[in-house]
């Protein structure tokens, strides 16, 4: 199935490209290494890399050719517009698009989203935030200020979990320690509770599934605590 921006379905039509160390060489990531591009070097740690999703899985063109004109001629998105991103982004994650798109981020009424999913998870760096980014200030860059109202305290006491979480994980890679697959899966499903308010924008709803967040969160925190010991 292909979207607006002609992609097929990325979780269907994985790219076996590969990175520059991977089984084929990929002149996407060669040519832009060359001239500097910081954006290799920001994939390498994503959820996209780790995955196996290669520059042209996202971007198109050809990553075997061996000149520019040659590997930007396959649809190329090389800096898609945010309608674009929304629909790229869209391919593989079919379900968050649908309910982002009922979602006060996105009005019917207005000719381009409020937002897009590059300004909450990253472009290269999906699923591999800075350190230092928090999601609780990063929704008060709007929330609170004198256009839109402050979200309601549970609701930023949620995203602060969320923070909190990341930062105990790095902690744990930190002190060399590797997270186990049971703190992953408690982490996995708070991330999923909170996206699934979060992209609906869903306060009412969002309000009644809040007990249940807080309660894996309690569990994640008391069992990163003993793996770090």
């Amino acid at each position: 199935m292909l979207n607006r921006m002609g992609f097929t379905n990325r979780e269907r039509q994985k790219s076996a490209s590969g990175l520059a160390t991977g089984s084929a060489a990929n002149n996407c990531v060669a040519c832009h290494q060359k001239i500097g591009d910081q954006a290799v070097s920001l994939y390498s740690k994503s959820a996209h890399a780790k995955n196996d999703f290669s520059c042209d899985t996202c971007h198109g063109g050809d990553p075997q050719a061996k000149d520019r004109p040659s590997a930007h001629r396959l649809s190329l998105a090389g800096k898609p517009a945010d309608g674009e991103k929304l629909a790229l982004c869209g391919s593989c994650h079919v379900t968050q698009l649908a309910i982002f798109k009922t979602s006060l981020h996105a009005p019917a009424r207005a000719s381009a989203p409020r937002m897009t999913c590059v300004e909450c998870h990253g472009a290269h760096t999906v699923g591999s935030l800075s350190r230092d980014f928090s999601f609780a200030l990063y929704c008060a860059n709007c929330h609170g200020l004198e256009y839109l109202p402050a979200l309601p305290p549970e609701f930023q006491r949620m995203l602060a979990l969320v923070d909190e979480e990341k930062d105990l994980l790095g902690r744990l890679a930190a002190a060399g320690r590797k997270a186990s697959p049971e703190l992953l899966s408690l982490r996995k499903e708070v991330r999923r509770g909170v996206a699934e308010i979060v992209h609906a924008t869903n306060l009412s709803g969002g309000l009644e599934r809040l007990p249940q967040i807080f309660e894996r969160g309690v569990e994640f925190k008391a069992m990163a605590a003993r793996e770090q010991k």
